[in-house]
């Protein structure tokens, strides 16, 4: 399936709001003011559009090969005790809250805190910005990788989503999408920045576990998922304060 883990709401969103955000006027920042961000909504757009085509060719290209076909003891340890009885109850559950519940809210408080369609559109281009490169260098790690799959045999023939589980595309995704909603809020001194933190790595951080849980990835996958979407979450947002 093309874009498997970037949802295809997330996509459609940003290209919309990207039109809005690049039309609405640009508001002066006063001297005493927190610095806002740039206003080059078409920049971000085609890097977004660009690192998710990539992705999709990336994702075409996957291999059966396993190169890394046996899991640590620590992973191994850990998924016989977080592993739900009933897996599926827990993938259904982290796709739902990364593809749906994160970015959702992720635009709510961007037009919380910008109370402007505009702004909003913009704060919303970062993220999509952020979430996409989390993504594209997603897709290049698992086709690194080779990673075996929990309950999978660590010998033998599957299909090449039998071995993409390093590292976690939900835990990035989820990470580079509350990450880099909350880096803005920080940029522009929102005082709801804490509260927007503290929801956004709770829920990123149950999407971890819920993929552990779900029999989907070890958690070594989701730890280096996590790193991986918070770093994109960060480094994203910093170039677009304005000087």
């Amino acid at each position: 399936m093309f874009l498997p883990h970037a949802p295809m709401t997330l996509l459609g969103c940003a290209s919309v709001l990207g039109i809005i955000a690049a039309l609405a006027p640009v508001p002066a920042a006063g001297g005493d003011e927190a610095p806002d961000l740039r206003a080059d909504a078409w920049r971000a757009a085609g890097i977004t559009a660009g690192a998710l085509a990539a992705d999709g060719l990336l994702a075409s290209l996957r291999t059966t090969e396993c190169r890394m076909c046996a899991p640590d003891r620590l992973d191994a340890n850990v998924r016989r005790s977080l592993r739900w009885q009933d897996p599926a109850e827990a993938q259904r559950d982290s796709d739902l809250l990364a593809n749906a519940a994160i970015p959702l809210l992720a635009a709510a408080d961007a037009i919380r805190s910008r109370r402007d369609l505009g702004d909003a559109g913009r704060d919303a281009l970062v993220v999509a910005e952020a979430a996409s490169l989390a993504e594209l260098a997603t897709e290049i790690a698992k086709d690194s990788f080779a990673r075996r799959r929990p309950g999978l045999p660590a010998a033998g023939s599957t299909s090449a989503a039998g071995n993409q589980s390093f590292w976690s595309g939900h835990a990035s995704f989820a990470f580079s999408v509350a990450v880099a909603q909350a880096m803005q809020d920080t940029m522009r001194g929102d005082k709801a920045a804490p509260w927007v933190w503290a929801i956004g790595l709770t829920l990123a951080g149950t999407v971890g576990y819920l993929r552990v849980a779900g029999d989907a990835h070890w958690l070594t996958d989701v730890l280096a998922g996590a790193a991986a979407g918070s770093a994109f979450g960060v480094a994203v947002p910093l170039p677009e304060r304005r000087p």
